[in-house]
């Protein structure tokens, strides 16, 4: 008996200490490129919404971004609705 709590206690060790160390960030990063342009992107692990850094507005969710600004300019820009 005391063999079998030990042996699950240890399992619950090792898999916290996984869950710890191993896997430590909610994000994955990755990248976006606009022509010339490299833009982080962040993606959540556990609901698949990613996020853009933008110059100007900082961690800004994908479905906001557009490429066609109204100054002509190749930067991302917050699409307005």
């Amino acid at each position: 008996m005391t063999t079998r709590i030990a042996r699950a206690l240890i399992a619950l060790v090792l898999l916290g200490s996984f869950a710890l160390f191993v896997w430590p960030t909610r994000w994955r990063y990755d990248h976006l490129t606009i022509d010339t342009y490299t833009y982080p992107v962040r993606i959540d692990r556990l609901t698949g919404d990613a996020d853009v850094l933008l110059p100007a507005d900082g961690w800004t969710p994908i479905e906001d971004v557009t490429d066609q600004s109204p100054d002509g300019s190749d930067q991302p820009q917050l699409r307005h609705s």
